[in-house]
């Protein structure tokens, strides 16, 4: 499994970088838009892989960043959510705008991405919103308010809905606040 590949720019268009390393060999590797457009011909630099293999081809998708290749291996756990979707949406969100979109169930923002309708938006929310990954960019003490109010029964959608009011920056300031206004509403 290749995980990383450093070397120098030798083509860099739109989607597609090719890559030569130091023994000689080039490889040819999908970027997104985001990633592409902070790589210069000649350049050294080492891209993050996620490898792909297939019975008809091995494919590389390179990233810069290491939240932009989470983001990608994430949606490709999404059924119905292939590669090049994946790469559409690193191309159109970087992963906060896309982690707040699921968090807040913006179906909205999902669709601003190309390849993306109403059903497949409310699909990637659906499976994603669960999922641990989405709640680890958040700050830590939220994450442990949102599973603290989820053991008490109260439902996640709701408890989000909440924190985006709530103004405290500690676990247990954070609970309090938010469980009086879960008992107003």
């Amino acid at each position: 499994m290749i995980v990383a590949i450093e070397g120098t720019i030798k083509k860099n268009s739109a989607g597609i970088v090719i890559l030569k390393t130091n023994s000689g060999v080039s490889y040819g590797i999908i970027t997104s838009l985001k990633t592409s457009a902070k790589l210069n011909l000649g350049e050294k630099c080492e891209l993050k892989i996620s490898q792909i293999i297939r019975e008809d081809a091995n494919l590389l998708y390179g990233f810069v960043s290491n939240d932009e290749q989470q983001l990608f291996d994430m949606l490709r756990k999404v059924s119905g959510i292939g590669a090049a979707t994946a790469m559409a949406v690193c191309s159109s969100l970087d992963p906060d705008t896309f982690i707040k979109a699921v968090i807040n169930g913006d179906a909205a923002t999902l669709q601003s991405v190309p390849g993306i309708g109403p059903k497949t938006a409310r699909r990637i929310i659906a499976e994603l919103s669960d999922a641990k990954l989405i709640v680890q960019d958040i700050a830590d003490y939220q994450n442990e308010t949102i599973l603290a109010l989820e053991s008490l029964g109260f439902k996640r959608d709701k408890i989000l809905a909440i924190l985006k009011d709530c103004k405290a920056q500690n676990t247990s300031d954070l609970v309090k606040e938010a469980l009086q206004k879960l008992a107003k509403g």
